[in-house]
């Protein structure tokens, strides 16, 4: 009887939601903005400068603006955490969270 209460157990625990750490998300959407960006507009060199946040990005993600340099470049955009390897519709830009699920980012231009 008691693998049955072990398996009850583990049953009706709730799962664990991930997070992805979003401490040097501002990083790694600079980076994948600054490639997108070179093969958005060869033309026109981006100068990424900072993201202005809609709100703190948390483990889920985030939404906000690319500020760049290059007059007619950035604009918004949005990063989510996901545990595996997809693709999601929109993500322009998947990047590894070190190991810990992917940052998907969807930029809104281009």
């Amino acid at each position: 009887m008691t693998g049955v209460a072990a398996l009850a157990a583990i049953t009706i625990a709730p799962l664990a939601q991930a997070d992805g750490n979003a401490s040097n998300l501002d990083q790694i959407v600079g980076q994948a903005y600054t490639d997108f960006q070179t093969h958005c507009t060869p033309h026109m060199t981006p100068q990424f400068q900072r993201i202005a946040w809609d709100s703190r990005p948390t483990g889920q993600g985030g939404t906000g603006t690319i500020i760049d340099a290059t007059r007619g470049l950035g604009g918004p955009f949005k990063a989510y955490w996901n545990s595996g390897p997809s693709h999601p519709p929109g993500a322009q830009r998947i990047v590894s969270a070190d190991g810990n699920g992917y940052w998907d980012i969807e930029f809104d231009f281009c």
